[in-house]
């Protein structure tokens, strides 16, 4: 029996195709590139000639004529201090468009008394299309214009006056006010009121510390880019001072509630006072009492004043309504002659009601001891602190009518 080991031999080529099929076989993807095409042309367009041109901006447009065979994504305008702007300058794009390829575009914040170089401009697809070159000049700054009442808020140390700024000369009003002196042609250099808004509308500036029967020239003055414009000059004359003063009757041991009125009535008839020398030339003087048992108020042209206990009538109004009575409103026989069929037939006082109203029909009402409006009769009647003034403005006219027997002179 053979008992050695057998001995197998395997072929050469078994054993490599055993190492071959022992290794992964994997297939590499090739690269893929994205490829742009361009495809068409840019758009044609042309530039709109401008139209509304101010000092800071102005409108225009283009129309496109041809796409070129995409959409249009962006339109508008551009424009810069040199020729041939690009998008890369300024531009801005539209504010309406219509179907036929027209749009509008709006420039705005450019600068006065400038040359700017505009173009057209429409992207789509295979890029950007300008159209023309136009050349636009921005408008000059001009002079602003005013209305400039004639001015009839006129005491003898204060007056007023209303003006308007009508237009602003193509930029903004940053001050507006008024410029008065004793000679013709004031300027900023000489009296100056502010007002304290700027801009363009109505305003009523008040002149203080006036001296009493002087001659004035005054002057709306706003101030621009341009510098300071000035309306045309109007004049006008203070009136005498008035003289109108008074005597405080007052107990000698007065209450709690006496105390209170008198402090009351004497901030009213301080006041009173202020509005009689400032705004007429009256000279009077009058006796004012507290007196328990009177309703309200009353007053003869003796100079004899009366108050009750009722609060609500130891005010400014009532002072100078009461006050008006002293003088001869009411009280008079100038006052009876003149009310004819309820009417006062008094030429300046007719003159300055209309002033003050604004209404050249107006005139004055009354009856025999009241008048109105700015009568004061009541306090529901007073608005405002003008409508103080314009009491002694009426009072004052009646003096020139007449009313001086017991308001003193008249004093041109």
């Amino acid at each position: 029996m053979n008992n050695q080991p057998k001995i197998y031999l395997i072929p050469a080529f078994m054993v490599l195709t055993l190492f071959v099929g022992c290794k992964k076989t994997e297939k590499v993807a090739e690269p893929t590139t994205t490829k742009t095409e361009v495809t068409g042309a840019v758009a044609t367009l042309t530039t709109t000639e401008f139209t509304s041109i101010t000092t800071t901006g102005a409108t225009g447009g283009g129309t496109i004529t041809d796409k070129g065979g995409s959409a249009v994504t962006d339109q508008g305008i551009c424009w810069s201090t040199s020729p041939k702007p690009t998008i890369d300058s300024k531009k801005v794009g539209v504010i309406s468009i219509n179907g036929a390829g027209v749009f509008t575009s709006q420039l705005t914040g450019l600068t006065a008394s400038t040359k700017y170089y505009v173009r057209a401009f429409a992207i789509n697809k295979a890029g950007v299309a300008y159209g023309n070159e136009i050349e636009l000049t921005t408008a000059s700054i001009a002079s602003s214009t005013f209305g400039f009442s004639p001015m009839y808020i006129i005491g003898s140390t204060v007056a007023a006056a209303d003006i308007e700024v009508l237009t602003d000369g193509g930029d903004a009003i940053t001050e507006r006010g008024i410029v008065y002196a004793s000679s013709p042609n004031p300027t900023i250099s000489n009296s100056k009121v502010k007002h304290n808004n700027a801009g363009l509308g109505k305003f009523r500036v008040s002149l203080k510390n006036l001296t009493p029967k002087t001659t004035y020239y005054a002057r709306a003055y706003a101030i621009n880019a341009k510098g300071v414009n000035y309306s045309n000059e109007i004049t006008f004359k203070t009136i005498a001072k008035g003289n109108f003063t008074y005597t405080f009757n007052k107990s000698q041991n007065p209450g709690a509630e006496e105390l209170a009125a008198y402090g009351r009535l004497q901030v009213a008839i301080d006041s009173a006072l202020w509005y009689f020398n400032n705004y007429t030339s009256v000279t009077k003087h009058v006796y004012l009492n507290y007196v328990d048992g009177v309703p309200t108020a009353d007053a003869n042209n003796q100079g004899w004043m009366r108050f009750g206990t009722n609060s609500s009538y130891q005010n400014l109004r009532t002072m100078l309504h009461e006050g008006s009575h002293t003088l001869g409103t009411g009280t008079s026989s100038w006052w009876w002659s003149t009310l004819v069929n309820g009417k006062l037939q008094a030429p300046s006082v007719t003159a300055i009601l209309r002033q003050i109203t604004n209404d050249n029909t107006a005139q004055l009402s009354g009856d025999s001891q009241h008048y109105w409006p700015y009568g004061l009769n009541q306090n529901s009647e007073v608005t405002s602190s003008w409508d103080f003034a314009y009491t002694c403005l009426i009072i004052e006219a009646m003096r020139k009518d007449g009313l001086t027997e017991f308001s003193g002179a008249y004093i041109p």
